[in-house]
């Protein structure tokens, strides 16, 4: 295995799998979950994209040509002239700050991957002029409607997310994210405006799902998973707002038993 890109983090490199993929040429993710154990360290030297020597060079001129189109992307800028005086330093105060947050928050170029090569991005990555990730928009079933937008923060890790799960051309499906972590989840099922269905995540797991009566906004349901093995649910049996009733089932997810809840 050959080195072929040292990315600037796992968005950069999971990005530039994809791109590779799509020219038919297979490539591997080293040192991602390295990054995570770093926290928003820069993943330089450790995020990289490797693939056999046989494919090192056609996948070097894939990544070069993308280098191109980014640069190409991103504006020049010029240094700014040495200013005397306190409004010089002002001004250049001014267009410092100015420029640093064009750079972060103004989204001005486009990449993505036609995957049925129709002519239209069917998965569409946005960046800030420095490279940063800004939002990524999918049409997972290929029928030139974006049902997937996800949005990224500043470190270029994903925030939130929207999903149209059924592909009826409503996002029912609200996520968020913390530290790139699914951390919360709610779905409107039935399209009504109120969300009946809370999942609730630690570090990115799969902990609860709640099924949630929209009238009082309460749950009729608590289910508690473990390794996305459902241990126990918790029952409103009577729906009066308080869960009364625990189920306990087997790793099948057959009922081993019931039990009343204190109350």
């Amino acid at each position: 295995m050959k080195t072929l890109y040292e990315a600037s983090n796992a968005v950069e490199a999971h990005m530039l799998l994809d791109l590779l993929k799509q020219e038919g040429l297979a490539a591997h993710i080293h040192g991602e979950a390295l990054q995570g154990a770093i926290g928003e360290l820069p993943a330089a030297g450790l995020v990289r994209l490797v693939v056999d020597e046989e494919c090192y060079a056609p996948a070097r001129a894939v990544i070069e040509r993308w280098e191109r189109t980014r640069a190409e992307a991103t504006p020049l800028r010029k240094p700014a002239a040495s200013s005397r005086g306190l409004h010089g330093f002002l001004l250049g105060l001014v267009l410092g700050v100015g420029g640093t947050y064009a750079a972060y928050k103004t989204p001005v170029s486009t990449e993505g991957i036609d995957y049925n090569r129709d002519g239209l991005l069917d998965e569409k990555w946005t960046y800030s002029p420095n490279g940063t990730m800004l939002k990524v928009e999918a049409d997972r079933n290929l029928d030139r409607k974006v049902d997937y937008v996800a949005r990224y923060d500043s470190r270029g890790l994903i925030e939130s997310a929207e999903a149209d799960d059924n592909f009826d051309g409503f996002f029912e499906t609200r996520q968020r994210f913390r530290d790139g972590n699914m951390q919360f989840a709610e779905t409107d099922s039935d399209g009504d405006g109120y969300p009946d269905l809370r999942s609730l995540y630690s570090n990115g797991v799969l902990d609860t799902i709640e099924h949630i009566n929209p009238a009082s906004g309460l749950p009729l349901r608590s289910e508690k998973y473990r390794l996305g093995i459902l241990q126990f649910a918790d029952i409103d049996s009577n729906k009066d707002g308080t869960l009364d009733l625990r189920i306990r089932y087997t790793a099948l997810s057959e009922v081993a038993s019931k039990e009343p809840l204190s109350k």
